[in-house]
């Protein structure tokens, strides 16, 4: 069971490249996310969170094996940071699932990676696997929040 965890919270082995874990660990829930585009806002809320309980079920494991609790190579966070990007510009505007997840992805590594307030706190201030997961869904949430003005401006122009 230990193993499941693990490749879970390395997000299936895309975490664990050399160089930017982070970033490739995020390209690894496209494919996902692409095929979830045109599903409805319920099955989009339910993957939210499955992959919610599947970052603090699998972290804490991962974590200990690789010698830090929020070790770079760990991208199941990412995992459900981006599907909320996506879930934002999906559902608040009306982009392509091409155009979306483009902007979805730069928007959420942006901000994971700049970690404005919101991130930082989440960050530095709640413990364990909660705190490793919350702040990838802050990164995420400014790109929803961003996905929501933007198609506010939208529909108002329109």
């Amino acid at each position: 069971m230990n193993e499941v965890k693990f490749w879970i919270a390395v997000g299936l082995g895309s975490g664990l490249s050399p160089k930017a874990p982070g970033t490739t660990g995020t390209l690894g829930v496209l494919p996902l996310l692409v095929l979830m585009w045109d599903a409805s806002v319920f099955a989009w809320t339910t993957g939210l969170v499955i992959l919610c309980a599947l970052s603090i079920w699998s972290i804490p494991e991962a974590g200990r094996r690789l010698g830090e609790p929020d070790h770079g190579q760990i991208v199941i966070d990412e995992w459900a940071g981006m599907w909320l990007a996506a879930f934002g510009l999906n559902t608040l505007t009306e982009l392509t699932v091409w155009m979306g997840l483009l902007i979805g992805f730069i928007g959420f590594r942006i901000f994971d990676i700049a970690k404005p307030w919101a991130v930082s706190w989440c960050e530095r201030k709640i413990p364990g696997a909660w705190g490793v997961l919350m702040d990838d869904l802050a990164a995420g949430g400014y790109v929803l929040i961003l996905a929501l003005v933007f198609g506010m401006l939208s529909a108002h122009s329109g």
